[in-house]
C-alpha cells in the first residue's frame, strides 16, 4: 500500500469516526449542478481585492477555497467567488459563483510541506475534534393573519313589517263614548257654575264700585255667569267624548 492509498484509507476511517460521533456533513453545491456532502478539512485560500478607480468605477473581489472530505472518502476543492463592481451608468453589479472539483493526488501533496500527504494526514487526524456538525438553517413560519369573523347584517324589515311594528307601538286609539260625553258634560257644568259664580261676584263688585245702577250690574253678572257655565259644560262634554278606551283585562 503506497502513501496515497494510505491517505485514502485514513480518509475512510475518519468518515466513520465523524459519523459515529454524530457530526453531520454539510452540503456543497456548484453552479453546474454538482453537489456533495462532507466536512471542511481546511480553508486553503482567502483572497480579497478592493479597487476604487474613480466615480462609478470600482470593484470588490473575494475568493475562498476549501478542502472538503466527502461522506464517501473523496477529496474536493470548493471555490466560492464574490465580485461586486460598477456597471453601466455606475449601477452596482453583484456576481457570485461556486465550483466543485474532485482533486488529484498531486493537488493533495501540495497542500503542505513535508512528506507526501503528510499535511493532509495531520488535518484528517484532527478533524474529528475540529469539525462542526452541520445544522440546517431554520425556516421561519409564515405568520398567519387572524381570522376576523364578520357578524351578518340584521335582516331588513319589509314595508309590511315596519307598518306592523309601528302599529304595535302606537298609542291606543281614543274611543268616542256617549257615557264619557255625559259624564264630562256634568263635570264641566259643575266647574262652569263655580267659575261663573266667582266671575259674577268679582264683576258685580267691580261694576258697583264703578257707579253703575243695579239693573245693569245684575244683567252683566248674569250673562258672565251663564257664559262660564256654558263654556264649562261644552269643554267637559268634549273631553269626555275623547277619553281613551280602557282595555279589558
Amino acid at each position: 500500500m503506497d502513501a496515497y492509498e494510505q491517505l485514502l484509507d485514513l480518509a475512510r476511517r475518519t468518515v466513520g469516526t465523524l459519523t459515529e460521533k454524530g457530526i453531520r456533513p454539510r452540503p456543497f453545491a456548484a453552479d453546474d449542478g454538482t453537489t456533495v456532502e462532507g466536512w471542511c478539512v481546511k480553508q486553503l485560500a482567502d483572497h480579497a481585492k478592493d479597487e476604487y478607480r474613480g466615480i462609478n468605477n470600482w470593484e470588490e473581489f473575494r475568493c475562498t477555497i476549501d478542502l472538503v472530505l466527502t461522506a464517501d472518502g473523496r477529496f474536493f476543492s470548493y471555490t466560492e467567488t464574490w465580485n461586486n463592481h460598477s456597471g453601466t451608468g455606475g449601477q452596482p453589479v453583484h456576481e457570485h459563483s461556486r465550483a466543485l472539483r474532485n482533486e488529484s493526488a498531486a493537488y493533495l501533496v501540495a497542500v503542505g510541506p513535508g512528506k507526501p500527504f503528510a499535511a493532509v494526514s495531520t488535518l484528517l487526524e484532527r478533524l474529528p475534534w475540529t469539525a462542526i456538525s452541520y445544522a440546517p438553517p431554520r425556516v421561519r413560519p409564515t405568520p398567519v393573519a387572524p381570522v376576523v369573523t364578520v357578524a351578518p347584517a340584521p335582516p331588513t324589515a319589509s314595508a309590511s313589517g315596519r307598518r306592523d311594528a309601528r302599529s304595535a307601538t302606537a298609542s291606543p286609539p281614543r274611543s268616542r263614548s256617549a257615557v264619557g260625553a255625559v259624564l264630562g258634560f256634568g263635570g264641566g257644568l259643575l266647574c262652569g257654575c263655580a267659575a261663573g259664580f266667582a266671575a259674577a261676584l268679582v264683576l258685580g263688585i267691580a261694576l258697583s264700585i264703578g257707579g253703575l245702577d243695579g239693573d245693569t250690574v245684575g244683567v252683566t253678572t248674569f250673562v258672565s255667569a251663564m257664559v262660564c257655565v256654558a263654556a264649562g259644560a261644552v269643554i267637559g262634554a268634549v273631553s269626555g267624548w275623547r277619553t281613551p278606551a280602557k282595555s279589558a283585562r
